[in-house]
Formats: C-alpha cells, sequence, structure tokens
C-alpha cells in the first residue's frame, strides 16, 4: 500500500488497560467511531484508486484501532474478557483532553470548508477540495486519539517501520509527433479529433514534415534551449492563418523559453507606437464575456504584443475553459488590428508550455498544495512539512513520483501528474 500505516495491526496478547472510565461516556465514543468508520468506508469506496484511498484507508485503520481500543476499555469496565494490546499506559489529563477538543473543533470546520469548496467547484480543483476534507478527517482521527488517551487514559502502539511505497506501472509515453488520422480524404497528419479543420493549410503540412506535434488549431514544438538545454516550448494557433497575407502569418503563439511563459499576438502590419511606451492598448473578449481592455508589451520587431511571465500565465489559464478569443490592438494613430482565433486544441498546447516552464495551469491555493505534499509524503516522496508552500523540496518530491510513473519529470502539480497520484474527475 502506497500510504504510510499510521497505527500497528491488533495484536492478541495479555497486557489489561488499567485506566478506569465512565462506560455511558464510551459507549457514546464508539457510537461516534462507528459513524466515522461508516464514512470513510463511504469515502474509498467512491474512487477506483490512487493515492487518495490509500490516505483514506490509513483513515479507517486509525478508527478501526480506536474503536477496538475503546471497546478494549468498555469490557475492561464490566470485568469481561477483552483483546488487549501492548502499549504504555498512561495518566489522564482533563486540560490536554479539554485542549484537544477545541483542536477537533477547529479541524472540523476546516472538513466543512473544504467540503463547500468541493460543492461548488469541478474537475481536479473539486478533488483537490475533496482531498483537503479527507486530510483533515485523517487529522481528525489521530486528534481524536489524543483525546481519548488524554481523557480516558487510552493509549495507542506507534508505527515503527514504514510501508514501502507502491508504484504504479509506467504510462506508455507518448509520441510528441504523431496524431489521429483525420477523416476519409484528410492528410495524415490531421487531427482526428476536430474533423472540421482544414490541415490541407501550409503551416500544418510543414508541423507533420518537421515532426510536430499537431492538437486543433496548435503546432506543438519541443526542443531544448540553447543557453542552458532547458525546454523550449513553441505553440502557435493558425485559425487566423491567411495564406495570401504576405506581410507575414497572424497568430497566436504560446511559448515557454528559458523557464519564461509568454503569450503573443503576431500580425503582419508594422505597427506605429508611442515611443515613449514600451506597451499597446490591447482589448479582449473571452467568448461571450464582457470585453476587457489592457496593455501588451510591444514586441521588439513591432509586428505584435505580448504577455510575459505571471501574466502570460494566469491569461493561459483564464483561457482554458474558453473556445474563441478575440483580440484588438490600437495603434498610436488609432488604428485598429482586430483578430479572432478559435482556440480548439489549446489544452495540450497550454499544458506542454506549462510543463516547460514547471507551472500547473490549475489555479492552485496553498491549501490545494499542502493537499498535494500530503498525498507525496503518504506515497514515500518525500515533500516535507505540508506548508503549501511549493519550493524545492515539493518539486524534488514531485520530480521522483513523475519518474515513477513514466511522466515528464517537470516538478510542477500539472493535470496528468494529479490524475497519476488519484485525483480525478470524481
Amino acid at each position: 500500500m502506497a500510504a504510510n500505516r499510521l497505527f500497528a495491526l491488533l495484536i492478541c496478547l495479555l497486557a489489561p488497560l488499567s485506566a478506569i472510565a465512565d462506560e455511558a461516556a464510551l459507549q457514546k465514543e464508539l457510537l461516534s467511531l462507528d459513524a466515522q468508520i461508516s464514512e470513510v468506508n463511504s469515502t474509498i469506496g467512491r474512487y477506483d484508486g490512487g493515492l487518495i484511498v490509500d490516505l483514506a484507508t490509513a483513515r479507517r485503520e486509525a478508527l478501526l484501532l480506536a474503536r477496538q481500543l475503546v471497546q478494549n476499555q468498555i469490557a475492561a469496565e464490566r470485568g469481561e474478557a477483552k483483546t488487549e494490546i501492548i502499549v504504555p499506559q498512561v495518566e489522564t489529563d482533563p486540560e490536554k483532553a479539554k485542549r484537544l477538543l477545541g483542536e477537533i473543533a477547529a479541524a472540523q470546520e476546516r472538513v466543512e470548508e473544504a467540503e463547500q469548496e468541493a460543492a461548488e467547484a469541478g474537475g481536479l480543483i473539486q478533488a483537490l477540495a475533496w482531498s483537503r476534507a479527507e486530510t483533515e478527517r485523517l487529522t481528525l482521527a489521530q486528534l481524536n486519539m489524543g483525546y481519548l488517551q488524554a481523557k480516558y487514559g487510552i493509549a495507542f502502539p506507534l508505527q515503527t517501520t514504514p510501508a514501502e511505497p507502491s508504484v504504479s506501472a509506467p504510462a506508455a509515453p507518448k509520441d510528441s509527433a504523431s496524431n489521429p488520422v483525420g477523416d476519409a480524404g484528410g492528410p495524415d497528419w490531421a487531427d482526428g479529433r476536430y474533423p472540421e479543420i482544414d490541415y490541407s493549410l501550409i503551416p500544418f503540412e510543414r508541423a507533420s514534415r518537421e515532426g510536430h506535434q499537431i492538437s486543433g488549431w496548435w503546432t506543438i514544438e519541443s526542443e531544448s534551449a540553447a543557453i542552458d538545454d532547458s525546454p523550449l516550448i513553441t505553440t502557435i494557433n493558425y485559425s487566423a492563418y491567411d495564406p495570401n497575407d504576405y506581410g507575414g502569418p497572424t497568430v497566436l503563439l504560446a511559448r515557454c523559453s528559458e523557464g519564461e511563459t509568454a503569450l503573443i499576438f503576431l500580425q503582419s502590419d508594422y505597427l506605429m507606437s508611442d515611443y515613449r511606451s514600451n506597451s499597446f492598448a490591447v482589448t479582449v473578449r473571452l467568448d461571450d464575456q464582457q470585453a476587457q481592455t489592457t496593455r501588451w508589451s510591444r514586441l521588439t520587431n513591432n509586428k505584435g504584443a505580448g504577455l510575459f511571465g505571471a501574466k502570460a500565465e494566469d491569461f493561459l489559464r483564464r483561457l482554458l475553459d474558453v473556445e474563441e478569443l478575440f483580440i484588438r490592438l490600437v495603434e498610436k494613430n488609432g488604428e485598429q488590428h482586430d483578430v479572432v482565433f478559435e482556440l480548439t486544441g489549446h489544452a495540450d498546447a497550454f499544458e506542454a508550455v506549462a510543463a516547460g516552464c514547471g507551472w500547473s495551469t490549475l489555479a492552485l491555493t496553498e491549501a490545494d498544495h499542502a493537499a498535494i505534499q500530503t498525498l507525496l509524503n503518504a506515497g514515500g516522496f518525500d515533500a516535507g512539512q505540508p506548508d503549501g508552500k511549493w519550493g524545492s523540496g515539493s518539486r524534488a518530491a514531485m520530480k521522483r513520483f513523475q519518474a515513477s510513473v513514466g511522466l515528464p519529470e517537470t516538478g510542477s502539480p500539472d493535470r496528468a501528474t494529479l490524475n497519476k497520484l488519484g485525483f480525478g474527475d470524481q
């Protein structure tokens, strides 16, 4: 099992528990544990596998052990035969029990917050929220054990040897130059998922000849940067391509170069800019949303404008759920350049760029990162303290996990990696 076992299995040995407790209160604890065990069994049943199942399984083991020990204590109170476990005897601590009740209440609030977020989200974001809820439930199980110990003097055995993590079979590597064959009569390089696209256009034929991937309206080129051998990913959208435009193609380009992400609008005309400004006014409209005007950096060749770094990453995330992008660039003299790009196939393109530059197309919060770190730790890939900070330790742990399942070692929590971790569209 990939998840580290939190508690040793029950061992039938003679070593009586001597703590005195009120049987009625213990029966109430037993009912609560039964309800939690029923709930965790339901959670495990909703998933097909992955580390999130192992996390829930670890919680179930903790709850089952707690239940056995509470039953043991009730039997001791009645003077009946009991299943006993070798554990260190501890004294009750009412003050600690009271403090732990407060921590239990706070953890329960975090569970409810994560459940509320999951109810309002979808896809991987929803799965991340459910995992945070499951992590907090595991914390609740541990806090509950501490409470039982402090309240009734019930001690728990500790694990001494971590379980060996299991490794999934590596996924078959994807040939970046291959694409599904199009419909009858179309070129061999056509992306068969989108037969409505004209793949006889020169850019697609050239991309196929050079061994690049084709996804919808996009071509995807992967190579290494000359300066540092880092991933150089160039993806180009040709939905506005005009073979009769001899000034150069009008395209939308998403790129990762030397670790920096860029989104560039490139067109055929030379643009007149204000020498006092390095940017153009650009109005964008995503599908039927309200248009917004912002500033995009001027390109050095004066034939377009772009977004770079974090701004490009944020905008690409916004575009993932969009089918059509309208762009209007306004020159210094007021001349407008309007273009509509069909974004079909953009998921593959944006994921390639994000992987190359080590970021995720998902808008992940610190709580999301903490949940991912918890799952990596549970699988034996040490990401350190789950603090939600995605630093070098987390990236190294993610790379080790990606290597174990045959994914590109980017260190980024991209969609493909999160699916392998057990996050899916539940």
